[in-house]
């Protein structure tokens, strides 16, 4: 019996896909873990709710910062035809430093002011910044082979500088922390939107028609 190599790439791509959001998914709920109920409920007050407010924060910062690399890797993969498995590696090594998020959060949760806790933070964003341009290089080579049309010129440089924003954003903070601006370093992420919007003149612009 002959196999419908079609049907199969298709199928391990869709594979692919539906394991990565199932990890997104399951980080996004693993941070919810490190918000737990105080002792005696009955004695809660507003300065029970004020020693849990770095949690709450850094679970919903972190639940934001998911959402972005998941919205950045859907905008990576979303014209992906074809499974090869070398893509399917560098997925995988990309999700390493996603599902360390919910450990690094529970980190800044508890030592919110914390130079280290935010450095250690910081590394797992760099490193998730990493695996989407590894992702973009392996995915996007040999001139988009694997994805619907093929990419345009520049386009592969757009999506890698696009896939390093975030990286260079907290590796300014990284550099901020080490400065002993540790409170401005927290801030960095605002460099995001700003860098993302900077980083549309390199956008290709599509092929007009003869």
């Amino acid at each position: 019996m002959a196999i419908d190599h079609e049907n199969l790439d298709e199928r391990l791509l869709h594979r692919m896909l539906f394991f990565t959001d199932a990890v997104f998914a399951i980080v996004m709920t693993l941070l919810v873990l490190e918000l737990t109920p105080p002792e005696g409920l009955g004695q809660a007050n507003a300065a029970t709710l004020r020693h849990a407010a770095p949690h709450i924060g850094a679970f919903a910062f972190s639940f934001f910062i998911i959402g972005v690399f998941w919205t950045a890797h859907l905008n990576i993969t979303r014209n992906l035809t074809r499974f090869d498995w070398r893509t399917a590696i560098a997925n995988l090594a990309s999700l390493l430093p996603v599902c360390l998020l919910p450990y690094a959060t529970g980190w800044i949760g508890a030592d919110v002011e914390g130079a280290f806790s935010w450095s250690v933070y910081a590394w797992v964003l760099v490193a998730c910044s990493a695996g989407n341009m590894l992702l973009v290089a392996t995915a996007y080579r040999g001139g988009g082979r694997l994805v619907d049309g093929g990419a345009a010129p520049g386009e592969v440089r757009y999506r890698l500088v696009r896939a390093a924003i975030p990286g260079a954003a907290f590796l300014t903070g990284l550099a901020l922390v080490a400065a002993g601006q540790v409170i401005l370093a927290h801030f960095c992420w605002a460099l995001i939107p700003i860098l993302f919007g900077a980083a549309r003149v390199l956008k290709p612009k599509p092929a007009v028609a003869a």
